[in-house]
């Protein structure tokens, strides 16, 4: 065997013992269904209060402080570090808990359904979150388009990076945010235009 051949070898055996490895690494972490349903403001003068009390949902508020990333009595939301994009499976229907809001917005004049999907995968830790492509995920025409990070820490930590296009309209709408949260509980992640319910749940698939 020649030297090349024998670099190659060893090339190919160091790149499988590195996804090896990181693969077992992330076998070990616990995984989550993340649920998002994604909705437009069509009235001007609604505010987060009326749409909290319509639908009984509530933007939790994680005291400042409890969570490892605080400083100086402040709690301090950062976006993890930008990584490679990747993919995860979808959520099938049939473990959706979101249904019955995104019929009553559908049914609503003053709100839209403008998505309703998830996806399973890894809690990662927060300096190693990784990004998903939502396009994959939903269809063109929802004139959605963006990407998602959930990752763990004390708390789960979900960061948003949307932009929505509203067909017809001309104009494109962006949401970006950071936010602490608990599984097993909805959460409400406002703007202006268009806003996001999302529940996390700890995956019974490891």
């Amino acid at each position: 065997m020649n030297r090349i051949a024998i670099a190659k070898n060893a090339a190919t055996a160091l790149l499988a013992l590195i996804i090896g490895s990181a693969s077992a690494q992330q076998a070990g972490m616990q995984s989550y269904d993340v649920e998002l349903v994604v909705f437009r403001n069509l009235s001007s003068n609604a505010t987060n209060e009326d749409w909290s009390k319509a639908l009984g949902a509530t933007s939790q508020n994680v005291t400042p402080g409890d969570d490892e990333e605080a400083a100086s009595g402040a709690a301090i939301e950062v976006a993890p570090p930008a990584t490679a994009t990747e993919s995860f499976p979808a959520l099938p229907a049939g473990k959706m808990k979101l249904g019955a809001i995104a019929e009553q917005l559908k049914r609503s004049r003053g709100y839209q359904t403008v998505a309703h999907f998830g996806w399973t995968q890894p809690g990662f830790p927060r300096t190693e979150a990784h990004y998903m492509s939502i396009d994959s995920k939903i269809g063109a025409e929802t004139g959605l388009t963006g990407r998602v990070a959930l990752s763990r820490g004390r708390y789960l930590h979900l960061t948003l990076d949307l932009t929505l296009q509203p067909a017809g309209s001309g104009e494109s709408y962006v949401l970006r945010q950071t936010r602490r949260m608990r599984s097993n509980e909805r959460h409400y992640i406002d703007h202006p235009k268009f806003g996001v319910i999302a529940l996390i749940t700890q995956s019974e698939s490891q």
